[in-house]
């Protein structure tokens, strides 16, 4: 069994302005794993799930997939940015991902 996580994300921070969001968040899911992300509305649940696919950009953390780390940069500004723009749309293409859906198995 490959020990290395289809998904490790490790100590995720997102902030808006003043407000933090997420305040470093890990997780670790391996290739099988079905993961659900429950919580109040405004906990940071679709935030969480827009990062890791960097529809958002996080402020802080590491997004790794299939033992690979999404590389970033920080810009002029000191917010950080993908800093490989092809990596992201290859890993993008391998990452599936339901907002706030429904998922109906088979019976």
């Amino acid at each position: 069994m490959n020990d290395v996580p289809a998904l490790d994300i490790k100590e995720l921070h997102k902030t808006f302005g003043q407000n933090e969001v997420l305040k470093g968040i890990s997780l670790a899911a391996h290739k099988g794993d079905v993961i659900s992300i429950i919580g109040s509305s405004g906990s940071g649940k679709s935030t969480f799930l827009r990062c890791i696919n960097l529809l958002e950009t996080p402020t802080e953390g590491e997004i790794w997939v299939n033992g690979e780390l999404i590389e970033m940069k920080k810009n002029r500004q000191g917010e950080s940015l993908p800093a490989n723009e092809k990596q992201v749309q290859r890993i993008r293409s391998r990452l599936a991902m339901v907002f706030q859906g429904l998922i109906f198995g088979r019976t």
